[in-house]
């Protein structure tokens, strides 16, 4: 089953469990706050400005089942927006079906926010695999673009970052692996950069409405919980590239005046110290036609799946790859960041040092091959 309809069939459930509490008298259900996803922005005080989307079962004379709300409060820590959170809706808030945790930028570049991701991995129901990201602007003014989307922003959301690794190769972060990068050997780790982008497309019933999307091509990097730089988008497409749990990623090639687009449908990346103190990195690519990649041709377009990869094409990719990943790894060592766990090797070759704990990332050469096959 995939991410996507997981979520769905957890909203189904949430919904099916209001429905039926809604005829119990003094059913728990009745007396929670279920947060589907949470934003952070800082308050001009250095306190926490949260936003959480609620689903919010009516008791009484209010409406049962009603989908979703979008409320913010103000706090000088998380715990205390929380207990706000409670007192706002009348209701104990619940974290369990939480699904995503979003830093708006200002927090983010900003502060120090060891604290919360403390708080939030110790919590006794948030789960651990919650995804979590930061986003360009506020937090509140992303989760209050649900009428823009027309669905939940935190489905939304999370649909999109579990999703995309594998279907267009740029890698996602949960709470989880975030709070651990922090804390091992180089402390360094990212989060997914998001965005609410405004489209072009009206609703012909509401001219007026502003629609839209999630952007998700950019990534900030952090160092012990503190901002350093944020990757553009060919500066993610080297990361993606040398990462070995992303697939998807495509390349646009021209053969003869026609464009081509050639998608990696299988990868390989080996890591290995070449015992002068520097790396050795080889990328191996499995390519094919990008599913919609087409050639018109009398005046009807003809898919190009089934038909061999000029070689022309596959080395245009490779070099491609190897500028992409090359600009990469020029920028690990421009802002001293180590998103690939070189350090973690030669932990593992050397053990743990403190010369290795401090090792800046210009001390580790390295030499990367880019080889790419047809699939």
């Amino acid at each position: 089953m995939s991410n996507l309809k997981r979520l769905f069939v957890v909203i189904a459930v949430i919904a099916v469990t209001i429905a039926i509490a809604g005829s119990f008298e003094g059913s728990n259900v009745l007396d929670r706050a279920i947060i589907l996803g949470i934003g952070i922005d800082l308050e001009e005080n250095g306190g926490v400005v949260m936003t959480c989307e609620v689903v919010s079962p009516g008791n009484g004379t209010e409406q049962v089942g009603t989908f979703s709300k979008t409320v913010t409060v103000s706090g000088g820590t998380v715990n205390v927006a929380l207990q706000a959170v409670s007192e706002l809706t009348g209701k104990e808030t619940s974290l369990g079906q939480c699904v995503v945790l979003v830093l708006g930028s200002e927090y983010y570049e900003n502060v120090d926010f060891s604290d919360l991701t403390e708080y939030f991995i110790n919590h006794h129901s948030l789960k651990e695999s919650v995804v979590m990201c930061c986003c360009e602007g506020t937090a509140k003014d992303l989760f209050d673009k649900g009428n823009a989307l027309a669905q939940s922003v935190s489905i939304a959301l999370s649909s999109a970052l579990l999703d995309h690794a594998e279907k267009i190769g740029v890698p996602a972060n949960n709470l989880l692996k975030f709070t651990r990068s922090q804390n091992e050997l180089s402390r360094t780790g990212y989060l997914n950069k998001v965005n609410f982008v405004p489209s072009d497309n009206t609703d012909a019933q509401l001219p007026d409405k502003t629609l839209g999307y999630i952007g998700y091509r950019e990534i900030a990097v952090f160092r012990a919980n503190r901002y350093v730089c944020t990757l553009d988008r060919q500066e993610v497409k080297g990361f993606s590239l040398l990462s070995p749990d992303t697939v998807g990623e495509t390349f646009v090639t021209y053969l003869d005046d026609v464009t081509r687009t050639l998608q990696v449908t299988n990868k390989e990346v080996k890591q290995k110290p070449d015992g002068k103190g520097g790396l050795e990195i080889t990328v191996g690519l499995t390519v094919r036609y990008g599913r919609t990649d087409s050639e018109q041709v009398s005046g009807a377009f003809t898919a190009k799946n089934d038909k061999e990869i000029d070689p022309k094409l596959l080395k245009d990719v490779e070099e491609q790859a190897q500028t992409v990943a090359e600009k990469f790894l020029a920028l690990q060592i421009e802002r001293n960041f180590d998103l690939l766990d070189f350090h973690d090797i030669y932990r593992q070759k050397e053990g743990t040092t403190t010369a290795l704990v401090n090792k800046p990332m210009e001390d580790f050469p390295v030499k990367i091959t880019v080889t790419v096959k047809e699939s």
